[in-house]
């Protein structure tokens, strides 16, 4: 039987989470709200515990109404979040916040770095492209409820991310521009070249043919040459990142994810080899 405070791991390919259940019925009948800690975070997106930690106030109440008040972590954007504190049954206390909202949370954060150092900007990135592909909350259920199987969590997952949304998932790229994109049939090329100049500064056929020709001649070209195999590795992270965003400006959406491609790319092959937005 699920019980609030009932802490468990989670593990998934190269990651392991310490979680703890906030609610076993939160999302309805034996479907647990789940929370994780600063520590389990900080080890997952390089932002220090200490960070955290300092960015933590309590609220006072509005109106009396105690569900307006109490501890919420605070953002450079301004935006809060809940810290839920809840006795687990290890018999330690813990200061969770619920996993649905570490991914909002790890996206303002990233969007809005304030004073962050680069490892810990490229950490929330990294775990907001891997949080939303792997979904933490498909495991835990697994986990906990040993009668489900991969295809019931993975249902949860398409709910969660429903929940999360108010829509329907968006499974990638290709998706978000289909639905987007007008009725174009030049729709795919075009957010194609964005995404190729906004990172390389030239569209997609030109950028090719220079990875299909040898580095020659112009030392401009030399220096400005980027791989084709990192090319194509920028290209893919910036389209999960447009999908992930979910934003319904897809110009917007772009222009957030090459900034974001960027920033994760150039200490990796140097400044001189990415164009600026």
């Amino acid at each position: 039987m699920l019980e609030a405070g009932q802490v468990f791991p989670i593990k998934f390919k190269d990651r392991e989470f310490r979680a703890v259940i906030i609610d076993p019925d939160g999302f309805g009948f034996n479907r647990p709200t789940i929370g994780v800690g600063y520590r389990s975070m900080s080890r997952h997106t390089d932002v220090p515990v200490n960070t955290i930690i300092q960015r933590v106030v309590d609220i006072e109440p509005e109106g009396g109404d105690p569900n307006t008040g109490g501890k919420f972590l605070k953002l450079p954007s301004g935006k809060l979040f809940r810290v839920i504190q809840i006795s687990g049954n290890d018999g330690n206390n813990y200061s969770v916040i619920e996993i649905a909202d570490w991914v909002d949370l790890v996206s303002d954060w990233a969007k809005n770095p304030g004073k962050l150092r680069v490892k810990a900007k490229n950490g929330l990135i990294d775990f907001l492209a891997w949080f939303a592909a792997e979904g933490l909350y498909s495991e835990a259920y697994t986990f906990l409820k040993q009668t489900y199987t991969r295809e019931d969590s993975e249902r949860i997952q398409q709910w969660l991310v429903a929940r999360q949304a108010g829509k329907p998932a968006r499974k990638d790229w290709a998706y978000a521009i289909s639905e987007q994109g007008g009725n174009s049939p030049y729709k795919f090329g075009k957010w194609t070249n964005y995404i190729y100049k906004g990172l390389f500064g030239m569209d997609a056929a030109t950028m090719k043919k220079l990875w299909e020709a040898p580095v020659s001649g112009s030392r401009n070209v030399a220096r400005n040459y980027i791989p084709e195999t990192v090319g194509i590795e920028m290209v893919e992270y910036c389209e999960k990142l447009v999908a992930i965003f979910e934003l319904e400006d897809l110009e917007k959406a772009h222009d957030e994810a090459i900034r974001m491609t960027q920033m994760k790319f150039r200490q990796r092959i140097g400044i001189d080899g990415l164009s600026r937005p």
